[in-house]
């Protein structure tokens, strides 16, 4: 692993960043992170670093995108009292 600094910025109705120093495995960004609670635990952005590109002009930085989607299930009832499911992504 090689350590690294880094600087995650999540978009969407509320932006919020991420930054420090964290490691990279061939394919992951693996950063330390504090929960609400006050609880350390690990975040992994899995293959991540294969969307990064050089930015010119600057030595040993880099950029690029990643996007994680992910899928929730909820279950609601339905006019006829039967339960129903539905998937959305967020």
């Amino acid at each position: 692993m090689k350590k690294v600094v880094y600087s995650v910025t999540r978009s969407g109705k509320f932006e919020s960043k991420l930054t420090g120093i964290g490691f990279i495995t061939e394919s992951d960004l693996v950063i330390a992170c504090m929960s609400k609670n006050g609880k350390p635990y690990i975040r992994i952005f899995e293959d991540c670093v294969k969307n990064c590109h050089p930015i010119t002009g600057r030595e040993n930085e880099y950029r690029g995108a990643h996007y994680e989607i992910r899928e929730i299930e909820v279950q609601t009832a339905n006019s006829s009292g039967d339960d129903t499911f539905s998937t959305s992504s967020t």
